[in-house]
Order: C-alpha cells, then sequence, then structure tokens
C-alpha cells in the first residue's frame, strides 16, 4: 500500500496499480497458475478443477480482479460464494465503484444496496428450485466493509497537463510527495505534489494543486 499526501485524501491508502498488476498477473505458470492461486484462495481443491471452478476462476481473472481483491481484502468468510453470486449476477469491475448506503439505510434493508438486491433475487431463484437456503453472505456489516476498502483499488491515473477534473472525496489521490515550498497563482496559492508513477500517465511526474484562500 502506498499513502496519499494530498492534502484532501491525505493518510488515505491506496493500492498501487503496479502492484496490483502483479497480484495475479505475476504468478507463476500463466493462465493455469493464476487460475489455481484464485481457486486455492477461494478454499477450491485446484488440483483437477471442474469445468464450474475453471469458469469462475476465469470471469474472476477476466471481469472481476478488482471485485475479488476488495472481498478478499475485507475477508470476506463466504469468498467463494460471493464470487459465484457476482458471477451469475454478471457484476464486474466497470460497475465499480457500487453505490453506497448508509449504515441506517442497510439497517432498515440490506436490499437498499445494489448487493442486498443481488442476493436476495438469487435467495428467491433458489428457493422456486427447491434449493438449499444460503447463509446470508451480504449484510450491514459487510457491505459497509466493502464500501469503505473498495477505493483503496481504484485510485485514478493522472496526466500531469489534466486541469479540470473532479474525483470523489472518499477516493485517495496518488499523490505521494508534497512540496512545501508555496508559490502565487491565479487562484491562490500553488503546490507541487509527485504522482505516484504507476499512476502517472506521462512526465514530468510533478503537477500544481491550486488552494484556493476562503
Amino acid at each position: 500500500m502506498s499513502t496519499s499526501k494530498f492534502e484532501r485524501t491525505e493518510t488515505k491508502m491506496f493500492l498501487p496499480r503496479d502492484t496490483f498488476e502483479n497480484i495475479l498477473s505475476g504468478t507463476a505458470g500463466g493462465l493455469s497458475g493464476r487460475r489455481k492461486l484464485v481457486l486455492e484462495v477461494m478454499g477450491i481443491e485446484s488440483s483437477r478443477p471442474s469445468e464450474h471452478d475453471r469458469a469462475l476462476a476465469d470471469y474472476i481473472l477476466q471481469s472481476a480482479q478488482k471485485v475479488f481483491l476488495i472481498t478478499v481484502y475485507i475477508r470476506l468468510e463466504q469468498l467463494h460464494a460471493a464470487m459465484e453470486l457476482f458471477k451469475v449476477s454478471q457484476f464486474k469491475d466497470e460497475h465499480l465503484p457500487v453505490e453506497e448506503c448508509t449504515a441506517q439505510e442497510l439497517e432498515d434493508s440490506p436490499k437498499c444496496h445494489r448487493f442486498g438486491r443481488i442476493e436476495s433475487h438469487q435467495r428467491s431463484s433458489r428457493k422456486k428450485v427447491g434449493k438449499k437456503k444460503m447463509q446470508r453472505i451480504w449484510d450491514m456489516e459487510t457491505i459497509s466493509k466493502f464500501q469503505d476498502s473498495q477505493w483503496i483499488f481504484l485510485t485514478p491515473t493522472i496526466a500531469a497537463h489534466d486541469q479540470n477534473r473532479n474525483f470523489d472525496n472518499r477516493c485517495p489521490i496518488p499523490f505521494t510527495t508534497k512540496n512545501t515550498q508555496q508559490s502565487s497563482g491565479a487562484h491562490g496559492i500553488v503546490y507541487k505534489y509527485t504522482i505516484h508513477p504507476a499512476h502517472c500517465k506521462n512526465s514530468p511526474q510533478q503537477v500544481t494543486h491550486a488552494m484556493t484562500h476562503n
């Protein structure tokens, strides 16, 4: 992990893009090695994976690596069942960040959140075909953990020439150092920051950020 030094997101942690990409792609053994790692993390016997197991691993590797690593990061007990649920509903990395519900909304009804609705739909489908009732995966605690932790994996890539970009306040900005020297700009005080190399689209790595006086 790295720590953001940007004033608004200072102390927030983020996983650098190069580290993220190396977690699975850097696994020895090619595709079969990556499948094996994913299955073992989910507690599935990987020596002779079934076709169903391989399909689940391929879905994770091709479409849901961030979703998978977030659930691992929050230590979700029902990791395998959660990823099965995401696969059936075709929830992918492109759907992140998932919309957030407040603690009160979650306490009133987990269905206010997308994960709660996905799970409720799946539970209803299992009832219709007479399958065994599943233990609930997404409750107030697990949804809250996912909501808070997803931002660690969603840090943006920034170009030095970017002038006007808006980021969610919960998203760590990948600035790793802040120059303490100040200079004046048209809109107030200007600080220089260094972008994490893995999140910089081009060089130089320093960009300026105008801090307007109130």
